[in-house]
């Protein structure tokens, strides 16, 4: 595989991973109660997860 479709497609999916993760945020928001609390801080240790890896090429 050539080094820009790999770096295209990883681009991608850390894009839909980060949709995803605000996505489940959003929609756990309305709802009150442990399971959904839970379920946000999944989405947000995700979104931290895909920063971390971001941040970890620059240092």
């Amino acid at each position: 595989m050539k080094e820009s479709t790999r770096t295209a497609l990883l681009v991608t999916a850390r894009t839909l991973v980060a949709a995803a993760c605000v996505t489940l945020v959003v929609t756990a928001r309305t709802s009150v109660g442990w399971g959904d609390l839970l379920l946000m801080l999944a989405a947000l240790a995700g979104l931290l997860a895909l920063l971390a890896a971001y941040n970890r090429r620059f240092r």
